[in-house]
């Protein structure tokens, strides 16, 4: 589990849109993703989610350690970051496009399109015990004790 220090210096400023090295040649385009050299973290676990129905929301979670880096292959995917005071959207439309989200921050992804195929990097494996389902939990253990959100 993330310790103090980390939970309250988490934010929705950490959150990073970035652009994803991209070779493009006369027959078709080409994004390589290397662990550590594309992406700030070793890379413990890839999926995709797709067939989500048009405008139907996925995510609703943050994790303890975890950090996630989320590339839209397909369609539209508005994803909003929340650290418990701020929140921030996103809107990833392009294969080009990453977005890099660190641990401790509580993302919602809205799929704009049906068409839509989200592509998942995560610093670490599946651990049940990392998710934080209730956001109200959330915003205790970051120490956050408002309603604004």
């Amino acid at each position: 589990m993330a310790s103090r220090k980390q939970i309250k210096k988490t934010q929705v400023g950490d959150v990073l849109f970035t652009n994803m090295r991209t070779i493009i040649e006369s027959d078709g385009n080409l994004i390589p993703i290397e662990s550590n050299y594309d992406t700030p973290f070793p890379i413990k676990r890839v999926f995709y989610v797709y067939g989500v129905r048009d405008e139907d929301i996925r995510g609703c979670h943050a994790h303890h350690t975890t950090k996630q880096l989320l590339i839209c292959l397909n369609g539209k995917v508005e994803v909003i970051c929340k650290d418990g005071i701020s929140k921030k959207s996103f809107l990833l439309e392009s294969p080009q496009q990453g977005l890099l989200i660190p641990e401790l921050i509580w993302d919602e992804q809205i799929y704009r399109s049906e068409d839509s195929v989200l592509l998942v990097l995560s610093s670490t494996k599946y651990t049940p015990s990392d998710y934080i389902h209730d956001f109200n939990e959330f915003k205790s253990l970051k120490g956050i004790k408002n309603d604004k959100m």
